[in-house]
């Protein structure tokens, strides 16, 4: 008597897996964007995109399903960390520049250089912080920085003259993250966790299997 159903290609399953890989990188960009909106707003474009991501890889992988529970959830986590993990780097890339934007935008003191430069000088005060403060700097150290400080203050960046702080830090940003990691896989999961077999299909294949066994 058999007691399984048999499985979609999982070769099949494994392409869909790239293609919401690539699916997601650009998504990853504007996520990186969407994440600092005020009030967690931007959280749910994590849902939003996520779902986008996981039709893709359903609209590929649907005509082998159904496939079995751990490639599904390997594949589809695989997705949720790569595409999360790109728009944290992005975030993290872009923090220095951002700083430097508000900076620029709080104070007329930046001596005979243009806008662009004083921003371009602020911007590289504040990486050289992180890698001096918060090794090894980058995104790790943004990372760091941000939830065990989140201020830049007064004195710390020379080309700066008043404390500056990002949208949310500490508490606010670590939960942030933990509700977008959530919505970004529910997101993808909707629509690629469906793929496995069903209790019907169970089911019906153990029937089946009991009626060819001969008695």
């Amino acid at each position: 008597m058999s007691n399984t159903t048999s499985h979609g290609s999982t070769a099949r399953w494994w392409l869909a897996v790239v293609v919401g890989l690539i699916v997601s990188m650009p998504l990853a960009w504007l996520l990186s964007y969407a994440a600092l909106l005020p009030f967690y707003f931007g959280v749910f474009f994590f849902a939003l995109f996520g779902l986008l991501i996981g039709s893709a890889m359903h609209r590929i992988a649907s005509p082998g399903r159904p496939y079995g529970r751990v490639v599904l959830v390997a594949g589809t986590t695989v997705v949720v960390l790569v595409g999360w993990t790109a728009s944290i780097v992005k975030e993290g890339r872009d923090f220095p520049m951002d700083m430097a934007v508000k900076a620029g935008n709080r104070t007329r003191d930046i001596g005979d250089r243009t806008i662009s430069e004083y921003r371009a000088l602020v911007a590289e005060e504040v990486r050289r912080f992180l890698r001096e403060r918060y090794p090894p700097g980058g995104t790790i150290g943004y990372v760091r920085w941000v939830l065990t400080s989140g201020e830049l203050k007064k004195g710390q960046i020379a080309s700066v003259h008043r404390t500056l702080e990002p949208v949310q830090r500490g508490f606010t940003w670590a939960a942030r993250v933990v509700l977008s990691i959530a919505l970004f896989a529910f997101g993808i999961g909707s629509q690629t966790l469906p793929l496995r077999p069903d209790t019907g299909d169970t089911e019906q294949a153990v029937n089946e299997g009991e009626k060819a066994t001969p008695t």
